[in-house]
């Protein structure tokens, strides 16, 4: 029974994990074209150019992790493993911040809130697209080292002879609350839903306004608004699930936790990458008209 439930995990999240990496290829192989064409790219798009690259190498790195596990009979390199983990880190607290990132720009350009912090936001945040995405690739490449020294700590401490158990057991609770922190990555957690909350609660007051104004509700800036407002509640609802389960599957303890904890925190951490990706797709019009030629559905 258990190792059908454990098949039945696997399969299901290499499936969620390929259909994400044909959407994130989508994604990016479309952006590339229209830049390559026009010459020009938006910053939402640059941000989507960067978050597909990202997320199609961190899936793709996933597969071939299970593929390498599986081939290897369950015996390989504690080097090879640890630099999965590393290299899937990376990409994977890179793709999130470049969602963070969306969100924020997505905030600042469509809401309608006149503080002076926006209004400088609104200016400025189009001319510091690369900068921002730059500063995400070394966020990440810091908390994945942080990552790792706190892991070798945790490994050396283990080995400490002649300590005592209480303090130490006091010390690894510490560092452990630390690294959970750290890969929980709270600020990021409180901005993404900061602002995706502030934006989802601005275009509801717009279309309340929109809906009191009867002569054009139904205009195409208002049907751009109800997409846009969708896709962060769609978001919020994969994403906080993902951010605890994430977390559960870095925690020290998860090997001892129950298989049915582990398979759901597996499946739910499965979800959001593709779901999220499919969202985008759905709420990019260019986007989706692609993806109806590409699965026939268009008329």
């Amino acid at each position: 029974m258990l190792q059908v439930i454990y098949f039945s995990v696997v399969i299901t999240s290499v499936t969620l994990n390929f259909i994400g990496m044909i959407m994130n290829l989508l994604i990016t192989v479309f952006i590339y074209k229209t830049w390559a064409k026009s010459h020009r790219i938006s910053s939402s798009d640059r941000i989507l150019f960067g978050l597909g690259i990202t997320r199609f190498l961190m899936l793709g790195l996933f597969l071939l992790n299970i593929f390498s596990f599986v081939a290897s009979a369950a015996e390989r390199s504690v080097y090879l493993s640890t630099f999965f983990v590393l290299l899937w880190r990376f990409l994977d607290s890179t793709s999130l911040w470049f969602a963070t990132l969306l969100n924020s720009l997505y905030c600042v350009k469509i809401t309608n809130f006149q503080y002076s912090l926006f209004l400088l936001l609104r200016r400025n945040i189009s001319q510091k697209i690369n900068r921002l995405l730059l500063a995400c690739m070394l966020i990440s490449a810091f908390t994945t080292l942080l990552y790792l020294m706190l892991k070798h700590i945790l490994h050396f401490s283990e080995f400490v002879p002649g300590r005592n158990d209480t303090l130490f057991d006091f010390n690894e609770g510490i560092w452990t609350l630390v690294a959970s922190l750290v890969l929980s990555s709270l600020f990021q957690f409180i901005l993404n839903v900061t602002s995706a909350s502030l934006l989802i609660h601005s275009l509801r007051r717009h279309i309340q306004r929109m809906q009191r104004n009867s002569s054009g509700f139904w205009n195409p800036q208002t049907a751009a608004h109800v997409g846009a407002m969708k896709l962060m509640i769609y978001f919020l609802i994969l994403y906080i699930p993902y951010s605890a389960a994430t977390v559960v599957c870095f925690l020290p303890s998860y090997a001892k936790m129950g298989l049915g904890v582990r398979a759901l925190s597996v499946i739910i951490s499965s979800l959001y990458p593709p779901g999220h990706s499919v969202l985008i797709i759905s709420t990019h019009p260019e986007l989706r008209t692609k993806a109806k030629k590409i699965l026939c559905l268009n008329k």
